[in-house]
C-alpha cells in the first residue's frame, strides 16, 4: 500500500465532494462515458467490486501525470479541503481500480470540464484529520504549503506507525488520537554507517544527486547551525522562516567524482550558504576547516 494526497482546496472541493466523493455515482453511467475499449473491463471490474452498482469517483489533473501513474489497487488517496481556516482533511479513499489512462469524456461527465481525466474508483471513508496534525503524523514542516499537487508520501515517513497500511487504520480508528511531533523522528546512525552516493543522473547536464537519507541524517545529527561560521537561520530570519533551514556539504564533492562511492556522516558538514559558495569557489573545494581558520584571521 501507498498512502497519497490530494491538495483539493476550498473551492474545488465545495463544489465537486458533494457529487462524487460523498455522492454515489452509477457504474452503468461511468461505463457509458469510458473509451469503448474499456467499457466491457470497466463494467465488469465495478460491477464485481460494486455489486449495488454505486461508487465514488476523483479524478486529478494531467499535470500530474508523472505522481498520479505511481497509483496502484489498494494505495490510499487523501483529500485536502482546505490547508487554512479548518485545515480539513474529510475523505480517505481506498483505491480499488484505476486505469491509467486519460478518461476525458468521463472527466467532462463528472466534474464539467476534461481538467480531470486521471480517475479512479473506491468507496469514500469519512475521517476527521487536520492539515497541522497530517503534517506532523508524516514528519513534513510546519511551513509546508502543497499548493494544490497530488504527493505521494514516502513510506518511511510513516515507519512509527507501521507503514502505510499501519498509518490508514490509525486513522480509521473510531478512538482516533493525535500526537505531537516536534521534528523529523529519524534514527541515529553512527559515523560507520556508509550510504551509497553518487549515482549519476542526466537532465540538461550531467550531475550527481546525493543521497536524501544522508543529508536528513547529517541535519539530525549536526543540527542547524553552521559547522563554519556559526551563521543561524532560525535566529536571524525567525522560526516561520529561517527554523530548519542548513544545507548539506560533501567534504569530497560529488561532482569531482567519476564513479558511485561511499559516505558516512564523517565525510558531511552543514553550512549556510555563504559558506558553501565559498567552499566550491576553488577546485578542489576548500576544506572546511581551512574556510574556517580564514575567517579566525
Amino acid at each position: 500500500m501507498q498512502l497519497f494526497f490530494h491538495d483539493v482546496g476550498l473551492k474545488g472541493a465545495n463544489a465537486d465532494f458533494p457529487k462524487t466523493i460523498f455522492g454515489d455515482i452509477a457504474v452503468s453511467d461511468i461505463v457509458e462515458h469510458s473509451p469503448v475499449h474499456l467499457k466491457a473491463e470497466i463494467k465488469a471490474n465495478l460491477m464485481a467490486e460494486f455489486p449495488d452498482g454505486w461508487c465514488n469517483v476523483w479524478g486529478v489533473p494531467a499535470g500530474a501525470k508523472s505522481v498520479i501513474r505511481q497509483l496502484k489497487a489498494n494505495d490510499v488517496m487523501l483529500l485536502i479541503k482546505t490547508t487554512g481556516g479548518n485545515e480539513e482533511i474529510p475523505a480517505l479513499c481506498h483505491v480499488k481500480f484505476f486505469w491509467q489512462e486519460q478518461l476525458l469524456e468521463l472527466s467532462n461527465f463528472l466534474w464539467g470540464s476534461t481538467h480531470f481525466p486521471y480517475v479512479f474508483f473506491f468507496k469514500t471513508q469519512s475521517i476527521k484529520l487536520t492539515w497541522t496534525q497530517f503534517k506532523q503524523d508524516v514528519q513534513y514542516l510546519p511551513k509546508f504549503r502543497p499548493a494544490g499537487n497530488v504527493y505521494r508520501v514516502k513510506g518511511e515517513r510513516l515507519e512509527h506507525f507501521g507503514g502505510p497500511s499501519g498509518y490508514v487504520h490509525h486513522l480509521l480508528r473510531e478512538d482516533y488520537e493525535t500526537y505531537a511531533y516536534n521534528s523529523y523522528q529519524v534514527q541515529e546512525n553512527s559515523p560507520e554507517q556508509e550510504y551509497a552516493e553518487g549515482e549519476r543522473q542526466v537532465r540538461e547536464a550531467s550531475y550527481f544527486k546525493r543521497n536524501s537519507k544522508l543529508v536528513k541524517d547529517a541535519k539530525a545529527k549536526y543540527g542547524f547551525i553552521c559547522q563554519i561560521c556559526e551563521f543561524d537561520f532560525g535566529a536571524v530570519y525567525g522560526d516561520e522562516l529561517g527554523a530548519g533551514f542548513i544545507e548539506c556539504h560533501h567534504k569530497n564533492p560529488l561532482a569531482e567524482k567519476d564513479e558511485t562511492y561511499h559516505s558516512t556522516l564523517d565525510d558531511v558538514c552543514v553550512v549556510c550558504s555563504n559558506c558553501h559558495r565559498m567552499l566550491h569557489r576553488t577546485k578542489p573545494a576548500l576544506l572546511p576547516e581551512k574556510l574556517k581558520a580564514r575567517l579566525r584571521k
